[in-house]
């Protein structure tokens, strides 16, 4: 038996063993990672100004009776009543994207919904010897919901309204002065 990745004979049970150690491996590294000590400082802490946007929908969002009119209200309103400041530039993002598509056969939509929040950052890349710029992830989940096309407008508002309040409890625990 070959590993993918290196052609070395392998019995069986030597192949279960390699691959036990390396999840266990893999798993001690990423149990490391979290660790205080180790924590990235990418998180919500500190944000006080993000812009928001919207990526653009699918043909087929239209077709299920979805528009970004019906959610930036329901976004908007949720993040202003939190405390955030709603601003045209600063670093920070706060995106919200909606990936639909429409089975005609079964008469039904299906949407994955993303909300997330992404800070700009500058970074040296060796691998070019100079500086670039890219988002980072603070903060990002996700839900999809699969309704018939009458309710799916409304099954929708539901899951962006969560996803917005989710982020919002996220946000007020990341900036708790008690955290300070």
């Amino acid at each position: 038996m070959c590993i993918p990745f290196m052609c070395i004979p392998l019995k069986k049970s030597s192949l279960s063993v390699l691959w036990a150690v390396l999840l266990g491996a893999c798993l001690s590294v990423n149990v490391y990672a979290q660790s205080a000590e180790t924590k990235p400082d990418a998180d919500l802490e500190g944000v006080t100004n993000v812009r928001v946007s919207f990526s653009q929908l699918t043909p087929d969002a239209t077709t299920c009776g979805l528009s970004l009119q019906q959610f930036r209200p329901i976004l908007r309103n949720e993040l202003e009543s939190t405390g955030l400041v709603l601003v045209e530039e600063t670093d920070v993002l706060v995106t919200l994207g909606l990936m639909t598509t429409y089975d005609r056969g079964r008469d039904a939509c299906g949407t994955s919904a993303t909300l997330g929040a992404y800070k700009k950052v500058s970074y040296f890349d060796e691998s070019v010897g100079w500086l670039r710029t890219g988002y980072v992830v603070l903060w990002q989940r996700g839900q999809q919901v699969m309704s018939g096309i009458a309710e799916h407008a409304e099954s929708m508002d539901a899951v962006i309204q969560k996803l917005t309040e989710v982020f919002s409890d996220s946000w007020q625990q990341a900036n708790n002065e008690d955290n300070s």
